[in-house]
């Protein structure tokens, strides 16, 4: 079987995403977008949550990665589909969150040779269309403003990244 040359390759993938400038203004609209969408997924409102979280996850929104991650292993608000969710999953540690990444890591261990290998394929796609660096995307510790606490942040940083439609099944 004949390879399509690789340049053919990346002119098809780069059709396939449509280049966006987010600016401060963009970027605090997403954050008040993913939080309208968290709102709804806590009230049980999947099919609305997934309008919404799936928008922002593709904008590199790491809660938005990891309630969507749930929602296609779930099956809440969209047709189930376990690789669809550890895919998504597979993005969303990229924050750093070692609660996702524990638990990531135990479905991961569970599965057997052959869906690992289809779950590593999954994760690679998405990274390089939804990850960090793709989506301009930095995660880090800091202390809170109000008390000495430390959370984990994820920031968007303004500049033209891609935007990719996401698989709602396979």
């Amino acid at each position: 079987m004949k390879r399509a040359p690789l340049i053919l390759i990346a002119t098809l993938m780069s059709l396939s995403a449509r280049p966006e400038l987010y600016e401060p203004e963009q970027i605090s609209a997403l954050y008040d977008r993913e939080s309208v969408g968290v709102r709804a997924y806590q009230a049980g409102k999947y099919e609305s949550a997934f309008d919404i979280l799936s928008d922002t996850a593709s904008q590199g929104m790491k809660e938005s990665q990891y309630l969507l991650a749930l929602m296609f292993m779930k099956g809440e608000g969209v047709d189930k589909s376990v690789l669809i969710g550890l895919g998504w999953f597979g993005v969303a540690v990229e924050s750093g969150n070692e609660e996702w990444n524990k638990t990531f890591n135990t479905l991961y261990e569970s599965m057997s040779d052959a869906q690992q290998v289809m779950i590593d394929d999954k994760v690679e796609e998405y990274v390089a269309k939804y990850g960090n660096d793709v989506q301009g995307v930095t995660c880090a510790k800091r202390k809170t403003a109000a008390s000495r606490r430390i959370e984990l942040r994820c920031d968007k940083a303004p500049g033209n990244y891609p935007k990719h439609e996401i698989e709602t099944s396979l």
